[in-house]
């Protein structure tokens, strides 16, 4: 049976439209919501570091209700609403996390990419995480994309920067 897999985006944003980021995020998310198999809300948002760099996280039932999207009729118009978004740099992966990511709920939420050098401490890294996650009730949770089992996205929800 196939699980919730999300879909995350990662992308450098153009100068010109960043100022707009949330409108047109908002249009193209509209656009994926009428999909069958895309569980709303979806979250975007840009780094607070970096406002170069944004994030958009979607839910599906499954990674194949995400590719029937990409593959059908619709997917064009989803890409040419964000179109002005892009920068150069785009990166999609696909997650199913280890829980419910309600770390989005929170006001700041941090995403990072854990790569692991060594792929024979993959069950170390994962039960670590997992130990994290349970100390902070879920609110930083994580998976390997299904990309690249060695690659970990790791979600956490914070109430402030600090």
């Amino acid at each position: 049976m196939s699980k919730p897999t999300t879909e995350v985006f990662i992308f450098d944003t153009s100068e010109a439209h960043r100022k707009d980021f949330l409108a047109i995020a908002s249009t193209a998310c509209d656009i994926v919501y009428e999909a069958p198999g895309c569980r709303g809300p979806g979250y975007a948002g840009l780094q607070i570091e970096d406002k170069a760099t944004a994030y958009l996280f979607l839910n599906w039932d499954s990674r194949a209700h995400h590719q029937a999207m990409i593959d059908g009729p619709n997917y064009d118009s989803v890409i040419g609403t964000l179109k002005p978004l892009f920068g150069d740099k785009k990166e999609m992966h696909h997650v199913i996390f280890n829980d419910l990511p309600i770390a989005f709920e929170s006001p700041v939420t941090e995403v990072f990419i854990c790569t692991l050098k060594d792929p024979s401490h993959r069950e170390e890294v994962f039960d670590i995480l997992t130990k994290i996650s349970d100390k902070t009730e879920k609110k930083l949770v994580f998976g390997p994309t299904l990309e690249n089992e060695n690659v970990f996205i790791v979600v956490a929800g914070w109430d402030s920067v600090e």
